[in-house]
């Protein structure tokens, strides 16, 4: 089952239950979203996924937390590590639904022993003139702290047009240094504002944004032609300070993952909200289409 947004000029927005999934966007009557990235496998790279209440890797899917050590299931057997939360893949309930918004939500009981911290996390989306909107919450619904971090995965592109032929523009920014198991040295390299072709260039990298002001909202943008999409997140104190750009091995399409903490924040910390017992986090999002 699936929710469908429309908005005019055809612009349309589709929302699977599991995982409230964006599974097409259609805006300025370009096909921007890739999903699934393999037909008979969409699980697989996590498309459109939001990915809490960690994003990306726990190295070894251990760590500690006021004072107590926690073991998390290694679902990333490659590299031995905790991947991406535990909302991908569950089926969420409708709040609202109407034509240009929708409103889901899935509650986590504590199930897991590594992450005994119950939350509902809450995702709403709205349609507009060639953008589509994304807001997400979580919130603590138990009784004690519970550590936080959260992304979203899409992953965008012009139809089936190869990457080879775009560009990406992007922030000033702080490049991660990654072990050979994707986790981050401690070491960076800042990388200044501009444009970053696409042609022969293979992504996969974790940066967190320089110069973060309050309330600041931060793009990416993929050039293609004279079209702009436009991938904005909502930067500042407790925000989406970071982002994941990574092209697979397919060309066809590039993730752009806003991000609000670091790879591994459960153990370096870098980015972690500590959040009390009913208390939220929200984070925002939007894509758009110029050109």
């Amino acid at each position: 089952m699936n929710l469908t947004l429309t908005g005019k000029d055809g612009n349309q927005a589709i929302i699977e239950l599991t995982g409230a999934t964006l599974s097409h966007l259609t805006l300025g009557n370009e096909d921007l979203i890739k999903y699934p990235l393999k037909e008979d496998d969409p699980k697989k790279g996590y498309p459109s996924a939001f990915l809490f209440p960690f994003p990306n890797r726990i190295r070894d899917g251990r760590y500690v937390f006021e004072g107590k050590e926690y073991s998390l299931d290694l679902n990333d057997t490659d590299s031995n590590n905790a991947i991406h939360g535990f909302v991908a893949f569950e089926n969420f309930e409708v709040l609202e639904q109407s034509d240009k918004k929708a409103k889901l939500q899935y509650s986590y009981n504590g199930q897991h022993e590594g992450y005994p911290f119950p939350f509902t996390f809450t995702v709403e989306f709205s349609l507009s003139s060639n953008k589509l909107s994304v807001k997400a919450e979580g919130e603590n619904t138990g009784e004690n702290n519970m550590p936080v971090g959260f992304a979203w995965h899409p992953y965008f592109g012009f139809g089936s047009e190869p990457i080879g032929e775009m560009t990406v523009k992007a922030p000033r920014r702080e490049k991660m240094e990654l072990s050979d198991r994707y986790i981050p040295t401690g070491e960076f390299e800042t990388e200044r504002a501009g444009v970053i072709p696409l042609k022969n260039n293979i992504l996969d990298n974790v940066f967190r944004i320089a110069d973060v002001d309050s309330a600041q909202e931060v793009s990416i943008e993929v050039r293609y032609k004279k079209k702009k999409l436009i991938v904005s997140q909502k930067a500042g104190k407790s925000k989406l300070n970071y982002f994941v750009l990574y092209t697979p091995a397919s060309r066809d399409c590039i993730a752009i993952e806003p991000q609000s903490c670091n790879t591994n924040a459960f153990n370096n910390e870098e980015g972690l909200v500590i959040l009390k017992p009913g208390k939220k986090i929200k984070y925002e999002m939007s894509v758009s289409l110029e050109g």
